[in-house]
Order: structure tokens, then C-alpha cells, then sequence
């Protein structure tokens, strides 16, 4: 299952992301593009512990751990997790930086070792190295799909 420890499939995750434009058009959902790209931007930045994530924590649910991480090939439209990043207000001359900026969070989520890492997600519970190589992965390639990249 493709994973966020491949370097291929990080490059792909990055040229994906800077493919798009301010205007690219959203497939589904609420967020635009920019927005979207600051979402990523902010889950990496939880996930190396700098910042808090934006869903509250629930009871973990092993079942639903199991099939998002070893089963299913990506995350399906519609999926809710308490973030609400179409709330968030952009500054459009901060495009650019907001791009730079997911960019470099996504590489160093990759390039960390485990100890840096965060050992919980809010929703799937314990993370190790590897659930959040992978969580980090499906959660980048919704976005993308989202707005058709």
C-alpha cells in the first residue's frame, strides 16, 4: 500500500500538489484550494507535535484503524473527521508561502524518525512511524483528488 515512506510517492504527492493552481476547482467538498493546501500544511505540522490537531479526540475504534491503514486503497469522498478547515480564513497573496509550506512540512513528517512524531491521531488512536507514513499518504491523495489532482 502506497505510503509516505517512499520517496517516489512523496515526489508524486509534491508535484501533484504544485500542479494545481488558486483556481483549481474543487470535485466535492467546501474547502478551496488554497484552504486545502493550509489543511495539509497544519495535519503535518500536528503531526511532528507542532501544533494541535484540529479534530477533537475520540474513543478509537481498532476496526476502522485496521481497514483505513491495510485495506482500503484511498479515503472515500465524504469522510468527516472534526476538522473544519473550509472555516479558515485565507490570505491570497499568501499563496505560495501556504504551498512552500505543506511542502516542506510533508518532507519533514518523512524524513522524521519516530520519536518526533506524534504517538496519537485523534481519531485512529496509537500511531506508530509507519500508520502515520501511510494516514499521511491517503489523507494528502484525498485532498489532491479533491481537486482533481
Amino acid at each position: 500500500m502506497r505510503n509516505l515512506n517512499d520517496p517516489a510517492v512523496l515526489g508524486s504527492l509534491v508535484a501533484r500538489l504544485r500542479s494545481l493552481k488558486p483556481d483549481s476547482e474543487r470535485q466535492w467538498g467546501t474547502i478551496n484550494f488554497q484552504q486545502m493546501v493550509q489543511h495539509l500544511g497544519d495535519v503535518s505540522a500536528a503531526i511532528l507535535g507542532q501544533r494541535q490537531f484540529a479534530s477533537a479526540s475520540r474513543r478509537p475504534n481498532p476496526v476502522r484503524k485496521f481497514l483505513v491503514m491495510h485495506v482500503i486503497p484511498r479515503l472515500p469522498r465524504g469522510v468527516r473527521s472534526g476538522a473544519d478547515p473550509a472555516a479558515k480564513v485565507v490570505d491570497p497573496l499568501a499563496f505560495e508561502g501556504d504551498v512552500d509550506r505543506a511542502v516542506t512540512l510533508l518532507i519533514q513528517v518523512q524524513t522524521s524518525a519516530e520519536q518526533a512524531l506524534v504517538d496519537r491521531h485523534p481519531v485512529f488512536g496509537p500511531m506508530n512511524r509507519g500508520n502515520w507514513m501511510r494516514w499521511s499518504w491517503l489523507h494528502c491523495d484525498h485532498h489532491l483528488r479533491q481537486f482533481g489532482a
